[in-house]
């Protein structure tokens, strides 16, 4: 879930030779597009790409042996490299982020 641009998914699919069978999902449809261009410039054809809201993914598929989630998140571990970005984020930000990435991990 949340695969785009589908850099993690593309590595685990060239680790898997091409055979098994890989799920990436995206619920933006463009990201999920960018997925698809990427799977097919390396020549990927074990990626199934998927356009769903992550939080309500099981009830579309299921039966997985394992999942990972590159859950959305607020950006502050960038701090350092750009301190606007402490200024820019508030409570309610953060309190977003955790309940997107509980709803996900939950799913």
């Amino acid at each position: 879930m949340c695969a785009a641009p589908g850099g993690k998914a593309s590595y685990i699919g060239a680790l898997m030779r091409n055979s098994g069978i890989l799920v990436a999902n995206d619920a933006n449809k463009d990201r999920a597009r960018a997925i698809i261009a990427n799977t097919h410039r390396l020549g990927l054809t074990n990626i199934i790409v998927t356009n769903l809201d992550g939080r309500q993914f099981s009830e579309h598929m299921g039966g997985f042996d394992r999942c990972l989630v590159d859950a959305p998140c607020s950006g502050t571990g960038v701090i350092a490299k750009d301190p606007a970005v402490k200024s820019s984020k508030d409570d309610k930000d953060i309190q977003r982020c955790f309940t997107a990435q509980r709803q996900l991990l939950l799913n």
